[in-house]
């Protein structure tokens, strides 16, 4: 099975990138990080239409970790990833925090656009 191809892997793999992996004391729930990967679908149209053209007559929306499809061309896999990364990060209060979600979000952004063909 490859990877980032269900919404357990994305999270789970968010989980890596957050620091986040010791089960019963989450920082970020499931639900957080499943909301963030609906949300990095919307962006992700917003910005690349064209990524979306004939694969779907509804946008996906996510709403439990578990093993849905999650149907993203592979190239465009660790950019949604680091819009959950990104995401989840805003809501932390540390100054820190805010330029490494930064940082995270304008890599989904870049990866987005430097993959266009």
């Amino acid at each position: 099975m490859a990877a980032l191809d269900t919404v357990a892997k994305y999270v789970t793999s968010a989980r890596v990138l957050l620091q986040d992996t010791y089960a019963g004391s989450y920082r970020y729930s499931d639900a957080e990080l499943v909301l963030a990967l609906s949300f990095a679908i919307l962006e992700a149209r917003r910005i690349r239409p064209d990524l979306f053209l004939d694969r779907f007559d509804a946008l996906p929306a996510f709403t439990v970790n578990d093993s849905t499809a999650v149907v993203i061309d592979e190239q465009y896999r660790v950019a949604f990833l680091y819009y959950i990364v990104g995401h989840a990060q805003l809501r932390d209060d540390e100054n820190t925090t805010d330029a490494r979600a930064s940082v995270f979000l304008n890599k989904f952004v870049a990866q987005l656009l430097t993959t266009q063909s």
